[in-house]
C-alpha cells in the first residue's frame, strides 16, 4: 500500500517538477536577454567628463547630482539655453553614457532648450546597477530634480532616444510634461527581439516591460516622432506604428536615409525645425504630481527605515556571535 502510494505521487510529481524546471529556465533567459540586449553601459568617457570638450560653453553648463528615493546618486549635467523656449529631460540609450550623445546637446541648446542630461544608476559615474525597474526610477527622480531647477516660465519636454525613448513612455503617464519626443524608439521588446534575433525566437522570453506602443496609446500631451528611414535596430515601421496609435497631437519627422544613431548628423536642419517648432508651439498643461518637499520627507523615511533594518541585522549578528563564543 504503501508503495503504491510512493508510485503515484512520483508519477504526478515528475510533471510539476519539470513545469516548475522550465519556468525557471524561462525567467533565466529572459532576464540574461533584458541583461545583456537592454543595458550596455560604461563607466569610460568618450573623451572626458568636461562638456565643454563635446562644444558645450563652461556658462552654460552645470554638473549636478540626483539622488533616488532607494539612495542612488546620479551623474547629471544642466545645459542652458542663451534663449530658451523650453526645458527638455534627455533619456539616453542603452549603450555607454552621457557623454556618448553629449556632442548632440549643442543642437538642442541652438534649438532654444534647456536640457537636463542623466546617467541611469549603473551608467558613467552614477551608482549602483542598471535594472528595468531602476531605470524608471531613475528617470523619474531626474524628472523630480529637473522641475526643481528649470525656469517656471518654459514648457517642459520628456526626450528619450531609443531605449531612452521606451523608457521615458513608461515614465510620462507618473510624471507630466507639456510635451514628449521619441527618437529612434522601438514599439514593443518582443518587436526588437524579432529583429535582433531573425531565426531564434527570443521574442517569447523578452518579457512585455517597455511597451512603448500600448503607452503612447493613453498619451495626451503633444508628441513629436523623429525616426531614420533605414534605421536597423528600429525600423521605421515601428516609428509610423508609434504614430498611428498616438491619439494626441502629433508629428513625425522621418529622416530620409537616416540610420539609428545619425538622424542630428544626417539632417541636422531638419531636425533642428522640427525639435524647435515642436518646442515653441508646446502649450503650458504639465503640473507637479507631488512637489519636492514631500520626496524629500518621503526619501528621509525611506533612510530612517533602512537605517532601523540594518541597527536590528547588527544587533542580531552580534548576539548570534555571543552565542556561538
Amino acid at each position: 500500500m504503501q508503495r503504491e502510494r510512493v508510485r503515484r505521487i512520483k508519477k504526478f510529481s515528475l510533471p510539476i517538477l519539470i513545469g516548475a524546471g522550465a519556468v525557471v529556465v524561462l525567467d533565466v533567459a529572459r532576464r540574461v536577454f533584458r541583461m545583456m540586449q537592454l543595458f550596455n553601459p560604461s563607466r569610460v568617457p568618450v573623451s572626458t567628463w568636461n562638456p565643454e570638450d563635446y562644444g558645450i560653453p563652461r556658462d552654460q553648463s552645470e554638473e549636478v547630482w540626483i539622488e533616488t528615493d532607494d539612495g542612488e546618486r546620479l551623474y547629471a549635467w544642466y545645459l542652458r539655453s542663451k534663449n530658451p523656449v523650453a526645458s527638455a529631460l534627455y533619456c539616453h540609450g542603452n549603450t555607454g553614457n552621457l557623454t556618448n550623445p553629449a556632442h548632440l546637446m549643442p543642437h538642442l541648446l541652438d534649438s532654444g532648450i534647456n536640457v537636463l542630461l542623466f546617467d541611469y544608476r549603473g551608467y558613467g559615474r552614477s551608482s549602483g546597477t542598471a535594472t528595468m525597474s531602476g531605470v524608471i526610477e531613475d528617470t523619474l527622480a531626474a524628472a523630480r530634480y529637473h522641475e526643481q531647477i528649470r525656469p517656471k516660465n518654459l514648457p517642459t519636454i520628456l526626450y528619450g532616444f531609443s531605449l531612452g525613448g521606451a523608457i521615458a513612455a513608461q515614465v510620462i503617464p507618473r510624471y507630466p510634461f507639456d510635451g514628449l519626443i521619441l527618437q529612434s524608439t522601438f514599439t514593443s521588446l518582443p518587436d526588437v527581439a524579432k529583429i535582433a534575433f531573425p531565426r531564434v525566437p527570443m521574442h517569447l522570453i523578452s518579457g512585455s516591460g517597455f511597451d512603448t506602443l500600448r503607452a503612447i496609446r493613453d498619451l495626451c500631451v503633444p508628441l513629436l516622432i523623429l525616426h531614420g528611414t533605414e534605421d536597423p535596430a528600429c525600423p521605421c515601421w515601428m516609428a509610423d506604428a508609434l504614430y498611428a496609435s498616438c491619439n494626441a497631437s502629433k508629428k513625425i519627422l522621418r529622416v530620409n536615409g537616416g540610420l539609428h544613431k545619425d538622424l542630428w548628423e544626417r539632417d541636422a536642419p531638419g531636425m533642428l525645425d522640427a525639435v524647435g517648432t515642436f518646442a515653441r508651439e508646446l502649450p503650458r498643461t504639465a503640473q507637479p504630481v507631488i512637489g519636492p518637499q514631500r520626496f524629500s520627507a518621503l526619501r528621509l523615511m525611506r533612510r530612517w527605515v533602512r537605517h532601523v533594518i540594518a541597527s536590528a541585522a547588527a544587533r542580531h549578528a552580534g548576539r548570534r556571535q555571543v552565542l556561538s563564543s
